[in-house]
């Protein structure tokens, strides 16, 4: 039997998941692994693409070949631009871990708050159950109407349907983290120290904004990127050498070269498409310079955001605590008084959740998860992920 006990005890240890191990799993992100299979395109090389060729006949015994190569050249813009081309992938390769970190801080915000408000469900609805019984108590012995009875009846339709919608998300976010943690028992997550709203609202105050969120810098990159990428389109179209052949044949004991040089005579031909892919690149620049002017503010705004909701949500703790001294002087009164302090409890709950996910997304565009990826965030104790 201690035996038994004993082999238990270990079972349910090693089914445990701390936060700090479903973070872990970002390394293992699908966007974060692709980046190491990304081939360079910054290079120096002049030539767009080099081809060989040969050729061979057989005459009365006579043998004659013919071989080379064909050297096609890029335009002068895309040979020049091409050490700048890796500019929005080097961004991209950076910010790549620190989306994988978000989704994941994310769903354990959601597996914590959702796995509160079911607990906070269930007392709520058993407190309504009783308000309900009470009610229907009160209506039989005159002092209350059938309009608060039905009334009862009805908050308990909604909170059931609360519930569902509760439970639902709940084993949404379950089934993501088992995707990362796949030995994980669908348990609680251990030692989930998760951090205050006061502490959150300090660390925003009190870190340092960068010029530019990471939102900003990659769109643009993308805006430059555009830019080039239209500028090599014109200049295509525009270059006068396109390629070169050199050659070697042999013909009856005779070996000779040949060097012919292809030219393009700009402004007699029409490359529709190539007009076409233009004019959408123009109209992408547009758009994207457009998205460039919104976001430069984004980090400002995230922190007057949360500083605004974490300043609400302390009226409404206050409100709360206030809540819970009161007392009724009958039964009904008791319980609607309880009913109304657990309701108050999902309401904190909800607006946690909304303050913990700007926090984080706070935390990524301030390239904070970038630059400090082994730190748990939402650790009170400022746990790091074990590597």
């Amino acid at each position: 039997m201690l035996w038994l006990l004993w082999h238990l005890f270990f079972s349910l240890q090693s089914q445990a998941l701390t936060a700090e191990q479903v973070l872990k799993t970002a390394w293992q992100d699908e966007t974060v692994l692709s980046q190491e299979q990304m081939r360079s395109t910054d290079s120096q090389n002049p030539l767009r693409n080099v081809e060989a060729f040969a050729s061979v006949e057989r005459e009365d015994r006579k043998r004659e070949y013919e071989v080379g190569l064909k050297f096609q050249f890029r335009s002068w813009p895309e040979w020049k631009l091409g050490s700048s081309a890796e500019t929005q992938k080097q961004i991209v390769k950076e910010a790549s871990l620190a989306w994988a970190l978000h989704e994941r801080y994310v769903h354990l915000i959601s597996f914590e708050i959702t796995r509160q408000k079911k607990e906070a469900l269930q007392k709520v609805l058993k407190l309504s159950d009783s308000y309900l019984k009470a009610q229907g108590l009160s209506l039989r012995a005159g002092r209350s109407t059938s309009k608060s009875f039905l009334g009862a009846q009805s908050d308990i339709y909604k909170l059931k349907r609360l519930e569902s919608v509760v439970e639902q998300e709940h084993l949404a976010v379950v089934q993501k983290i088992k995707q990362w943690a796949p030995d994980w028992n669908e348990g609680i997550i251990a030692d989930f120290d998760m951090v205050a709203v006061d502490d959150i609202l300090d660390a925003v105050s009190s870190q340092k904004i960068h010029e530019s969120s990471l939102s900003a810098r990659l769109l643009q990159a993308e805006y430059k990127d555009l830019g080039k990428e239209l500028e090599i389109l014109r200049a295509r179209e525009n270059q006068w050498i396109k390629g070169m052949d050199v050659s070697q044949s042999r013909k009856d004991e005779e070996i000779g070269y040949k060097v012919g040089v292809s030219i393009q005579l700009p402004g007699l031909g029409a490359d529709d498409l190539s007009r076409q892919k233009q004019n959408e690149l123009v109209l992408k620049r547009a758009l994207k310079l457009k998205e460039v002017t919104g976001s430069q503010d984004r980090l400002q705004s995230l922190r007057n955001h949360i500083q605004n909701l974490a300043s609400l949500y302390k009226m409404s703790k206050a409100g709360f605590v206030m809540s819970q001294k009161s007392r009724g002087a009958d039964t009904l009164t008791e319980l609607e008084n309880r009913m109304s302090s657990e309701q108050a409890q999902l309401d904190l709950l909800s607006q946690q959740q909304e303050i913990l996910v700007l926090y984080v997304e706070y935390l990524l565009e301030n390239e904070r998860l970038s630059a400090e990826p082994a730190r748990n965030f939402l650790s009170r104790t400022l746990k790091t992920v074990s590597l």
